[in-house]
């Protein structure tokens, strides 16, 4: 498909779904409140890969989209009560149940039981991210971002690479299976003097090599004139699945970050992410390589207009058999432009150079540039 006719496809799929005249739909009763809120992102890529040729590419223009509903009870003599239902549908997953959750609200904090992705906390959802501290805030606020680590950047590369390079990407940007999707317990506390907390736990955590997954995090947030300094990280634990055909080990993620927020405008952020060698598979007489990376981005906001990109550095043991650490380098530059709050226009150029575990030859290196260009509809 060409450059004109991706574009022109992409203006059909997305503008339709930019005309509901509010940012959510709220129906106030005087028991229960109903919320359903949504997202569309219509994206097309033009990708330019270096060697070896990419010649099992993805789709080259993609729509994710989710519906959210709410249902809250408000309970005069106790804590608020709430049901909470999330569809979505991408290339991948058409039409799936992507989180059913009760919900408990009150003083002491917020409890969530049900499918749902843990800490950091509404990681790919629909509200400010507190756990993480580089992004691309010209990106899509939900789904597939293009932040580091958000998937979207890689989703037009052909799907054996695209793997490789989430796996690595995530370092530097949170910590490792932040976008679990697994039946789990959630607490988040009230924000004291600055303080906000989150644990979560689940039985099963969806990748099958592991079991039980705890999730937990801390940031502190100082402000000061118009400015925000926000401090913190997080940290998870998951234990290796029994029974497998080889020695698994448990998963041990620290990450932590800083974000700078100047004015209400300017936006720094550094994170860093360790894993050591927790969550590889051992084999005899085989050494294995730490695995951590790290990410800086800068964002800047006028008007209708953002700007900004990140820059990000990984690397660990790919395949535990194989001599040699995977490698990726990765620089994105974007700006979008709100027409409205509920119709943005979005583009990235995003680069990247894989060196698949440190091979010299042609065939283990991969590099490439592509040109991403999309719209945001909400309701």
């Amino acid at each position: 498909m060409n450059s004109c006719r991706k574009i022109r496809l992409l203006w059909l799929i997305a503008l339709p779904l930019a005309y509901p005249s509010a940012a959510q739909i709220v129906n106030r009763g005087e028991h229960i409140d109903l919320t359903l809120e949504g997202y569309a992102n219509a994206t097309a890529g033009f990708s330019e890969s270096g060697t070896p040729p990419d010649r099992d590419r993805g789709d080259d223009v993609r729509l994710d989209a989710a519906l959210r509903a709410l249902a809250r009870w408000k309970n005069p003599s106790g804590p608020d009560v709430g049901f909470r239902a999330v569809v979505e549908s991408s290339p991948e997953n058409h039409g799936r149940l992507a989180e059913a959750s009760l919900l408990i609200f009150g003083k002491a904090g917020r409890l969530e039981i049900g499918e749902r992705p843990g800490l950091p906390d509404v990681l790919t959802g629909y509200a400010p991210n507190s756990f993480a501290f580089t992004g691309g805030e010209f990106g899509p606020a939900s789904g597939p971002s293009l932040d580091p680590g958000g998937g979207l950047q890689h989703a037009f590369l052909s799907p054996n690479l695209a793997r490789q390079l989430n796996e690595l990407a995530v370092l530097g940007a949170t910590a490792s299976l932040a976008d679990d999707r697994s039946p789990k317990i959630l607490y988040v506390s009230p924000k004291h003097n600055g303080f906000l907390a989150g644990i979560s736990y689940g039985p099963n955590a969806d990748d099958p090599r592991f079991d039980r997954l705890l999730q937990t995090g801390l940031v502190h947030e100082r402000y000061w004139s118009s400015n925000i300094l926000r401090l913190g990280g997080s940290y998870t634990y998951s234990h290796a699945r029994s029974g497998l055909m080889f020695d698994q080990g448990s998963v041990r993620s620290f990450n932590a970050g800083a974000t700078l927020i100047l004015d209400y405008d300017w936006m720094l952020g550094v994170s860093g992410t360790w894993n050591g060698k927790s969550g590889l598979a051992r084999y005899p007489n085989v050494t294995v390589s730490d695995a951590y990376g790290a990410s800086a981005s800068v964002n800047y906001n006028h008007g209708r207009w953002t700007a900004g990109g990140y820059y990000q550095w990984a690397t660990a043991t790919g395949d535990t058999l194989l001599p040699g650490n995977d490698r990726l380098l990765a620089a994105e530059v974007g700006l979008s432009y709100r027409f409205t709050t509920k119709l943005r226009l979005y583009g990235a150029v995003y680069s990247f150079d894989f060196d698949d575990e440190g091979g010299a030859q042609r065939t283990d290196r991969h590099h490439g540039t592509e040109l991403l260009f999309g719209v945001r509809a909400t309701l």
